[in-house]
């Protein structure tokens, strides 16, 4: 069982949550799953200094450059691809743990809103297993991309109870269900599990319960098919 965890740079303010992607990949291998790390060779939309919470945006004079490979890296040693070196057909399922990067760097969620676009290699992954019926594990913030690339499926999903994004999520054709930070909602139809995570954890330990669950289950769904 080979599970795709696509990440989006190292750091909850301009990447990948590093908890939950690393309680996510903890999972998959307890559950006796290999965890194949990717994430797209682009440049990251900004860089955060995470001790002093302050940014400047990649681009401007002097400001700093990072890869969101490169920096999604450093949180699984080095083992990991570029998704314009794998396909759906090498997975049989994806998770997408949350971050600021996913709606950064993966998608431009957080700067256009209702009119966001997705990376179109990211997009094309996402829609691709959908289309072979392989589940697809979402995380925190991570609703928001899946949404974008399948609103024409009606997804269903879970960030919580977070008002603003459940009602972005029905922009883009998908339907929102309140959950708690240890539960996890599951869209039978399209294969899709979602969790809060970091959406309502304050610590790893909060956040665990529903990651483990939610990979559990995305693996269970990935075998009966």
């Amino acid at each position: 069982m080979k599970v795709g965890v696509l990440l989006s740079g190292c750091g909850v303010q301009d990447g990948s949550e590093v908890y939950e992607a690393v309680l996510t990949i903890l999972a998959i291998e307890r559950a006796g799953a290999e965890a194949i790390a990717i994430a797209p060779d682009i440049p990251q939309s900004e860089v955060i200094n995470h001790y002093r919470g302050s940014e400047l945006r990649t681009g401007e004079a002097g400001g700093p450059v990072r890869s969101v490979l490169a920096e999604s890296a450093r949180i699984v040693r080095g083992k990991i691809a570029s998704v314009t070196e794998v396909s759906s057909h090498d997975f049989d399922a994806l998770i997408i743990p949350g971050g600021f990067g996913v709606t950064n760097n993966l998608c431009n969620y957080a700067t256009q809103g209702a009119d966001a676009t997705v990376n179109a290699d990211i997009k094309k992954l996402i829609v691709e297993m959908n289309a072979l019926s392989k589940p697809i594990g979402a995380l925190c913030i991570a609703p928001v991309l899946v949404a974008l690339c399948l609103g024409d499926k009606s997804p269903s999903f879970t960030v919580g109870n977070d008002a603003k994004t459940a009602v972005d999520l029905q922009r883009f054709g998908a339907s929102h269900h309140e959950a708690g930070v240890t539960e996890i909602y599951t869209d039978e139809a399209n294969h899709i599990v979602s969790t809060p995570a970091f959406m309502l954890a304050q610590t790893a330990a909060e956040a665990e319960p529903g990651i483990t669950k939610l990979v559990n289950k995305v693996i269970e769904i990935a075998k009966a098919l």
